[in-house]
């Protein structure tokens, strides 16, 4: 690869701190909240706190059209980074003073604070990154901050696990805030393009945006295709930990092969995915990196007949991660590729709800489908949920197009 690295490498740092908050609200607390002996009934007052990951495209046109009083020096979508920031960085220090046994509704509240912000970072720097890096460099800074992400993924998650096993719990949060500084020191070192300003009207921030988006061919197509091809992955991700301990692994054992080695597979995934974003066009990466995704679920399958096979398990960790690597990157490239300049952070973060709310719905039944019908049924069906989007991909040539505008 031909890595720029001083346009690309702020968005390692980026990945890092747009990863993190959401592992930090997510199950990282719900563990804070259970050691400190809260009642499983109000575990489940903080299940709504990552709502905003969903609902980000609906205030997304702010950014691309409104400036804050300090943007004309440092750039619009850089303010509002920081801006953001220093939301998650105020959150998790005022989050950090509390205990969840005693503060369960104020604790929710800053987790929320934390979450809108930390949604709000990331459909920033999805725009930031498409408007500053064009070519090989969007390529490669993609690849890069995803890998960022990895880095950020682990460090809010086993990381923080481990060092609340000798600090108390006030402490690792308020050490997870260097991680949102990683984030805040990076996006200084990013040259952000002066726009030609635009009025800040509903025209130009909703109706244009999408104006544009419907220009795509076959749209309706295209959407359904988003829709329904994260799907087969995200239904079986959502089930995975429950799966590992009920069909007879230890903690233990799961920390070390799926959390500590998954993520180091995921890693090589990615840069793999990489390095093929520049053999092959998007239709041939996208059919068969699906199609292996069946085959996941089938091995998922397979592990819930044989039961507890450490050997089997570490089998489909490498094959599961190193795809789920490689087809995040290839995803969030595609994804990337639809998007116009000018509405790159509406259009994105509209992009990345039609993949995540329709998961997220249909992720509430997981756990009932898994009951209702066995861990091989579910995994099988897990892997049906690929064909719909596969059998697009068949029949349509004209939907993966290099370039768009």
């Amino acid at each position: 690869m031909n890595w720029n690295l001083k346009k690309i490498l702020p968005f390692l740092g980026l990945g890092i701190s747009v990863q993190a908050p959401i592992n930090l609200i997510g199950g990282l607390l719900l563990l804070w909240a259970t050691e400190s002996g809260l009642d499983l009934k109000s575990v489940g007052l903080f299940a709504g706190v990552t709502l905003p990951y969903c609902l980000k495209f609906l205030w997304a046109p702010f950014v691309d059209r409104i400036n804050l009083p300090f943007a004309d020096k440092i750039g619009r979508k850089k303010a509002w980074c920081l801006l953001w920031q220093l939301g998650i960085i105020f959150g998790l220090f005022n989050m950090s003073l509390l205990n969840p046994k005693e503060d369960a509704l104020i604790l929710a509240m800053c987790a929320l604070l934390i979450g809108f912000c930390g949604a709000s970072q990331e459909m920033t720097v999805d725009g930031l990154r498409i408007d500053t890096l064009k070519g090989n460099d969007l390529n490669n800074g993609t690849v890069l901050f995803q890998f960022g992400n990895r880095i950020g993924y682990f460090a809010a998650t086993a990381g923080m696990i481990a060092l609340s096993g000798v600090l108390s719990w006030s402490s690792v949060y308020q050490i997870s805030i260097a991680i949102i500084g990683i984030g805040l020191l990076s996006v200084l070192f990013i040259h952000e393009t002066q726009e030609k300003e635009i009025p800040a009207n509903f025209n130009t921030m909703v109706i244009e945006p999408f104006k544009d988006f419907c220009t795509r061919q076959n749209l309706l197509l295209l959407c359904g295709f988003i829709i329904l091809y994260k799907l087969c992955n995200g239904m079986l991700g959502k089930m995975a930990y429950p799966f590992y301990y009920d069909v007879g692994f230890t903690k233990n054992q799961i920390a070390l092969v799926s959390a500590t080695f998954g993520s180091i597979i995921t890693t090589l995934g990615i840069f793999f995915g990489g390095y093929v974003l520049k053999k092959f066009q998007f239709r041939t990466l996208l059919f068969w990196l699906g199609g292996i995704e069946i085959l996941t679920s089938v091995a998922f399958a397979q592990l819930a007949i044989t039961g507890p096979d450490i050997s089997l398990f570490f089998l489909i960790i490498i094959f599961d991660n190193i795809v789920g690597g490689m087809g995040g990157a290839v995803w969030a490239v595609f994804l990337s590729t639809l998007c116009c300049r000018k509405f790159s952070t509406t259009q994105y973060a509209f992009l990345n709800a039609l993949t995540m709310v329709p998961l997220t719905l249909l992720g509430t039944t997981s756990g009932w489908l898994a009951s209702e019908m066995g861990w091989y049924a579910y995994f099988m069906f897990t892997g049906l949920l690929m064909l719909p989007a596969l059998i697009i991909i068949t029949e349509s040539k004209t939907l993966f197009k290099e370039k768009w505008k």
